[in-house]
């Protein structure tokens, strides 16, 4: 009888210590850091060295004159499992990479990672946040621009992740830069030579050309030479010159 109740006894304790190591696997799974980076490249990647730096471009250009502000779109990651919960973040401002004064931005106290399934066709968990950009006179008589660096803070459950992309660079111009997807071969046969005034006719007068990137190069060809197209028959209508001299012209 005896042997039987220390048995029992041992039993339970082992039931209860299993009970409470269930519980502090559960917490560690769906309570561990939160490694958050940006989907770009600050710096060139050092292993295996594959990804070169890159920026987010930003200009006034586009904008109306009335208009004091614009925004930038950063993509940030998650690093593991989907959120049960939004997770809020903040960012810093890197003093010794950035030129930009701090009148000519304005950060959110904290901006928001929201909890969402992977979506159709994303192999990353991602989100995107607004960086808000203000208006400066000085920026008419910058040649090169200013830039803006910001780091995740790491903080409470945040954790800054991947070194070379745990800060975003945002470069801020007078004039557009060149698209990426504007290449020789949209030169030669589409649009013809790339001018920042070119380029915002296009996209205030032909509906579908903000669209284009190059990914929507690849997969609507047929739709990119539709949208040229509308460009052509709207110069056809409305004659426009270069900051050159020259009529602006495609080559469709």
């Amino acid at each position: 009888m005896i042997t039987n109740k220390y048995t029992l006894i041992v039993l339970t304790l082992l039931v209860a210590l299993l009970a409470s190591s269930c519980k502090e696997d559960e917490l560690q799974l769906f309570s561990g850091d939160k490694y958050l980076y940006f989907q770009k490249y600050w710096e060139d990647e050092a292993f295996p060295g594959n990804a070169k730096a890159d920026s987010t471009n930003v200009t006034f250009f586009f904008a109306k004159p009335s208009e004091q502000f614009v925004t930038a779109k950063l993509i940030v990651v998650l690093a593991g499992r989907p959120l049960m919960q939004d997770l809020k973040f903040r960012l810093q401002v890197v003093e010794d990479e950035t030129t930009a004064q701090p009148s000519e931005y304005t950060l959110d106290e904290y901006y928001t990672f929201r909890a969402k399934p992977l979506g159709l066709g994303e192999k990353m968990i991602q989100d995107t946040i607004s960086i808000r950009l203000n208006r400066s006179p000085r920026l008419d008589q910058l040649e090169k621009g200013y830039r803006l660096a910001l780091r995740i803070v790491e903080e409470g459950e945040v954790k800054a992740g991947q070194k070379e992309r745990n800060t975003a660079i945002l470069r801020v111009m007078k004039n557009p830069y060149r698209p990426t997807w504007w290449d020789q071969t949209i030169e030669v046969g589409l649009l013809g030579k790339y001018s920042a005034l070119k380029y915002r006719y296009f996209l205030e007068n032909v509906p579908g050309a903000e669209l284009i990137d190059e990914a929507y190069m690849k997969h609507n060809p047929d739709k990119v030479r539709k949208l040229v197209l509308e460009f052509k028959k709207w110069l056809q209508a409305n004659p426009q010159v270069d900051e050159d001299g020259e009529p602006i012209t495609v080559v469709v």
